[in-house]
Parts: structure tokens; C-alpha cells; sequence
């Protein structure tokens, strides 16, 4: 059940977070990996193509059995190492997706105060570039997310803040931050399976 559970943590942070990088600089929806959307070859059986598909199924929070198509694909570990993994068939539905540049003002009462110069937003992802805007202010409330995860839980929806692949659980956490020149995506999505929407604050170092 831990390896499960694993499986579907996986899942869901590449599915929204590497399928909105590639929603905003690429216009592809639902890639994950080019091995992904490789066309199969037409000599390929259909039991062999069906081999690349396993069905789990999970209880989620309130005891209603998902099940989860998963497609076999190839990815790179930390060491270059090829590993052999397995993604959701159905990615997240995205409900926004936004990218902005600029700097932590201050943190208190577990809110973010993000100063932005330059956003990333629906009208400007034709020209998949940053836009130079007035500086205005976003607060960023983490009170709003729901950070915490149930370890019974086969299959949960959950929020993250990240900075640096690492996770975090409190804005406080962030405080080393503040003055830094950042790049911020703020995701949010549905899951295709329970309906759930989920929430992601992901900065990055310019």
C-alpha cells in the first residue's frame, strides 16, 4: 500500500507540475515524457501494447474505490540512470495557470506578500512570454492549502509549496526567501478521477 501511495504522489506532482510547464511553453497538454506520446509501431501487437498498461485501484478519503490506468514509461534518476515508471493515463485538468517574477516582501500570519514585475498569465501564453507589468502585490494565504496528508489514505488530492524540489508545510518556512529575485507558479487543477481540485505554489531561483 506504501509503494501505492508512492506511485500516485508521483502522478500527481509530474502530471500538474511538468504538464503546466509544458501547457505554457509548449501548448501540449497531457505530456509528461516524449516517450509518452511516441506514435506505437504498427508491427506491435495489441497484447504487446496492452503490456505497457497496468490498472490499480485505491480507496480514497471517503472509501470510494478509483481506478487508475497507468502507462509504462521510461525516465532519468538523479544519477542519469534509466528507471522504468508508471503515470496516469488521465492528467489533471487545469483550471489556472499563472507564472510570475519578482520578490517576497514579507511573510506573517502564514501569508506570502509576493511583489510581481513581470507575469506569465492566460492572455500572454500565445506569445509564451513574461509580460512587463506595473508592480503589484499578491498575497499568497497558505491557511487556503491543504498541506497535510492522510498515510490510510490510498488515494488523496493534496496541495503543495515547494521551492527547489523540496516540499514545505508553513509559509514560516520560507522566510529565507524573502528579498529574493523569484520566479512563482501558482497551479491550480481538478483531478479526472474524484473531481478534487488541488493547489500548487512552486518558486523557483531566477
Amino acid at each position: 500500500m506504501r509503494k501505492k501511495r508512492i506511485i500516485i504522489s508521483i502522478v500527481v506532482v509530474i502530471c500538474v507540475l511538468v504538464g503546466s510547464f509544458f501547457i505554457m511553453r509548449f501548448g501540449v497538454v497531457g505530456r509528461i515524457y516524449d516517450t509518452i506520446n511516441k506514435p506505437v509501431v504498427q508491427s506491435q501487437s495489441d497484447e504487446d501494447a496492452q503490456e505497457n498498461f497496468i490498472y490499480e485501484t485505491f480507496l480514497d478519503k471517503d472509501g470510494n474505490e478509483v481506478v487508475v490506468e497507468m502507462e509504462k514509461t521510461i525516465g532519468v534518476d538523479v544519477d542519469g540512470n534509466e528507471v522504468e515508471f508508471y503515470v496516469d493515463t488521465a492528467g489533471p485538468i487545469i483550471i489556472y495557470d499563472y507564472m510570475y517574477k519578482g520578490e517576497i516582501e514579507k511573510i506573517e500570519d502564514n501569508k506570502i506578500y509576493f511583489m510581481v514585475d513581470r507575469e506569465m498569465k492566460e492572455e500572454s501564453l500565445l506569445y509564451r512570454k513574461y509580460k512587463n507589468v506595473e508592480d503589484y502585490q499578491l498575497v499568497f494565504d497558505i491557511d487556503t492549502y491543504d498541506l497535510k496528508s492522510d498515510p490510510h489514505v490510498g488515494y488523496s488530492v493534496k496541495d503543495f509549496l515547494i521551492f527547489d524540489d523540496e516540499h514545505f508545510y508553513s509559509a514560516s518556512e520560507l522566510e529565507f526567501l524573502v528579498g529574493e529575485y523569484l520566479r512563482v507558479c501558482d497551479i491550480m487543477g481538478e483531478d479526472s478521477h474524484t473531481g478534487e481540485r488541488c493547489k500548487n505554489l512552486v518558486f523557483y531561483l531566477q
